[in-house]
């Protein structure tokens, strides 16, 4: 009797193998667990396809964005924002929280508040990691998240080299000093200055960073998901959003802020009104403070606004002397809680807010005008090829109709005319520029005409490509390579053999 041919079953990595005959692997795939087993290494093969041809093709130019964008955010803060202070520009979203919680961590420990800033930016971001992997996928969260690691490491480098770092370096002036000098009136100008180079930069930090498919972490975990989900423009959505917390957050501020932190013309305003008399004056703590030091300076230009006030109140020495209270932090311990109260009030509405406001404008503008998401292009495609790119476009999630005409081209000079088609498809700029070089590669002789859409009517027009379509054509491709099915199937045949031997199914051993 001729002894039954076997088969030598290898696993994917070639560390175990088994020695079986065809009647033997018939037994296993009709075990119960074959099935169940199957499903898993094929959905195990064909993540491992989908992560390697994304690392072959199109991460490591994703992350080179991904890291520039983070150094540009990293200055923007380092530079613009962090260094205007306590009483300063807040980013917007959860940014402004975390700077919110930096100010007050940086008065207790010996950690610069920019470094602190986006330590505590990344603990936040952690509950919104798992968010992003359940919701917009692993590329998109993997990339934001080496963003949020990244800004720190760039930090510290910042913080730490000589001359250029931001104590040291004044990219556009020095406001730490322009802001403690008293009656500097052009530092809120300048809070202005900073608010619009730091918007700037952050928007142009931000459009790269989405256009690696990755954000920046904070609100942009919800803006992004929801501007797909929605078809609105992120820097739109970043607008609302973090104007609504940023105004949460000045508040915030505003009630643990030292009255030294505030602007003069506040103090000068609060001040100005409090009193109208001299008997009001003379009897608080400041009027009480105000005299002593008039007592002891005699030759000041003030004296004689003090004695003018003291024998026939006047608005005109009162300001004087208002003026000259606003300007130094001499009397911030002689205010009383209502003046107090009254400038944190007006500081609400002040400097910080608006310069933080125009900070987040100019930021959304930018990424706007940088990461045109739904931005609509018309494509005439004259193409012998068509079922070629007609496979391509469903491979990669177009969902939008596509028009073909049957044409007959002719060109000077040559022998015959050429049978074409013309195809005309209609989707967003950001999309055609992902895929504008291999749908030139599927026919040499195509020619695109390009044509702009001013705006797109109607609730079936889609601004973004369908996933499903892309996860099937994924998986239509992973299942037409035999190679991997055959690895599958023999992890598969390798898997359930062991689960068998345990429960004592007599089958041969491995090799």
């Amino acid at each position: 009797m001729t002894r039954k041919k076997r088969i030598k079953i290898y696993s994917s990595n070639g560390k175990k193998a088994l020695l079986l005959s065809p009647d033997e692997i018939l037994i296993i795939k009709n075990d119960p667990s074959y099935e169940k087993n199957y499903e898993a290494e094929f959905n195990k093969g064909k993540q491992a396809f989908e992560v390697r041809n994304y690392y072959a093709i199109g991460f490591w130019k994703d992350l080179l964005y991904v890291l520039i964008g983070a150094f540009l955010s990293t200055v923007a803060i380092d530079y613009f924002i962090s260094i205007t202070g306590n009483a300063g520009l807040f980013p917007g979203g959860l940014g402004a929280i975390a700077r919110f919680f930096s100010i007050i961590g940086a008065n207790n420990i010996t950690v610069s508040a920019s470094t602190l800033y986006f330590i505590i930016y990344f603990i936040m971001n952690i509950p919104l990691v798992v968010f992003g992997f359940m919701k917009i996928g692993w590329k998109f969260s993997t990339l934001t998240l080496i963003y949020s690691v990244v800004s720190i490491f760039f930090d510290l480098i910042l913080q730490n080299i000589p001359y250029i770092n931001p104590n040291e370096l004044s990219l556009l002036i020095d406001y730490n000093l322009i802001s403690s000098v008293p009656g500097a009136w052009g530092a809120i100008i300048w809070i202005f200055a900073f608010a619009i180079f730091g918007g700037m930069i952050n928007g142009f930090s931000y459009s790269i960073t989405y256009k690696a498919n990755a954000s920046t972490g904070g609100s942009d975990w919800i803006t992004y998901y929801y501007s797909k989900k929605l078809n609105k423009d992120i820097g739109s959505l970043n607008i609302k959003i973090n104007i609504f917390i940023l105004f949460i957050v000045i508040c915030l501020n505003t009630i643990i802020l030292k009255t030294e932190h505030i602007d003069q013309t506040i103090k000068l305003s609060a001040v100005y009104n409090e009193y109208d008399n001299w008997d009001s004056l003379i009897s608080s703590d400041l009027g009480k403070h105000l005299d002593k030091v008039f007592s002891e300076v005699k030759d000041s230009s003030m004296n004689e606004s003090w004695k003018n006030l003291k024998n026939n109140w006047n608005s005109d020495d009162w300001f004087n002397i208002s003026k000259y209270v606003s300007s130094t932090t001499e009397f911030d311990s002689s205010y009383t809680n209502a003046i107090i109260w009254k400038m944190k009030f007006k500081w609400i509405i002040g400097p910080s807010l608006f310069a933080s406001l125009i900070l987040i404008i100019i930021q959304g503008l930018t990424v706007n005008r940088l990461y045109p998401k739904n931005k609509v292009l018309n494509l005439f495609i004259s193409t012998t090829k068509i079922n070629d790119i007609q496979q391509y476009l469903f491979s990669v999630g177009y969902t939008n109709n596509i028009f073909i005409w049957r044409t007959v081209t002719s060109k000077k000079n040559a022998w015959n005319d050429q049978e074409q088609d013309l195809i005309m498809i209609s989707m967003p700029l950001l999309y055609f520029k992902k895929i504008e070089d291999y749908l030139m590669k599927i026919d040499e002789d195509m020619i695109i005409n390009i044509i702009g859409s001013k705006s797109v009517k109607g609730k079936n027009f889609s601004y973004t490509f369908d996933n499903e379509l892309r996860e099937k054509a994924l998986t239509e491709e992973f299942m037409n390579n035999g190679k991997l099915m055959k690895k599958i199937e023999n992890n598969t045949i390798i898997k359930t053999h062991k689960k068998m031997k345990k429960i004592g199914d007599n089958i041969q051993n491995e090799v």
